[in-house]
């Protein structure tokens, strides 16, 4: 008997693992799959000050969380948080790569360091991350799921974001790419591309009223969009609702790119 449909939105003894769970859009992702009965584990900067904060958050909820030290941008980094990771009795059942930065700069100004930086933490390090978790669920023969964070950027590309936006596309590209070569080994790929978002990267943008006026404009449901309005689908992405769903790049920017 199939179980009941709210059943499968469950992530009940379920692990998952998480790039820039600290951070604003990350930490409400984390908590949405604690709520919904996830265990996290956290791929996390050394030190990083907001760790403590997601720490309480997780347990509180009488989830398990565990830590790995980790920068995205630095290939030895990932394969050695990967190797504590494999040494430890946690196995992920889905990693979801939300740590990215961006670069506002004309592309006049932009600079080979700005391209190395941009592109080797949203789309290198994505890649990579998907990468070794995917190898490790194929080796042990078990089903797993890869979420990545694209943008709506990728679609609707501004003046003075050609690297982000080229990165996000980047990451469009491997939901197809990753889903095309693992689909038939278990694994599966979507991408969740956000619009404009009240936390994260647009936080210096929140005192610009001109700016906000512009984005209420042009979104179609007349507001800015919230890490809460991306829970939904990131849930249905991470359970077995979404078990015939892979190579999908998901725009959740409420109404922008239809305008």
């Amino acid at each position: 008997m199939s179980p009941n449909v709210l059943e499968r939105f469950s992530l009940a003894n379920k692990t998952v693992a998480l790039t820039g769970a600290t951070g604003g859009i990350g930490r409400e992702m984390a908590i949405a799959l604690a709520e919904a009965g996830a265990d996290i584990v956290s791929f996390e900067l050394p030190n990083d000050p907001l760790a403590k904060e997601l720490h309480t958050l997780v347990t509180g909820m009488g989830r398990r969380l565990s830590t790995f030290e980790c920068n995205v941008r630095e290939p030895a980094s990932i394969e050695a948080a990967f190797a504590a990771l494999w040494k430890s009795d946690v196995i992920p059942d889905v990693l979801i790569n939300v740590a990215g930065i961006t670069c506002q700069k004309s592309i006049e100004d932009t600079t080979a360091g700005d391209i190395d930086a941009v592109m080797g933490i949203n789309f290198r390090g994505t890649f990579l991350m998907s990468q070794m978790f995917g190898r490790k669920i194929i080796e042990l023969g078990r089903k797993g799921k890869i979420i990545n964070f694209g943008s709506m950027a990728a679609q609707l590309v501004q003046t003075d974001i050609a690297v982000y936006a080229s990165s996000k596309a980047a990451i469009h590209a491997l939901a197809r790419a990753f889903s095309n070569e693992w689909a038939g080994k278990g694994v599966t790929c979507n991408a969740i591309s956000p619009g404009f978002v009240r936390a994260g990267m647009c936080t210096s943008l929140f005192n610009d009223r001109e700016f906000e006026r512009k984005v209420e404009e042009r979104t179609s449901l007349g507001r800015w969009e919230y890490p809460d309005d991306l829970k939904g689908l990131l849930i249905y992405l991470a359970s077995s609702s979404s078990d015939f769903m892979t190579g999908e790049s998901v725009i959740i920017d409420g109404g922008v790119i239809g305008r």
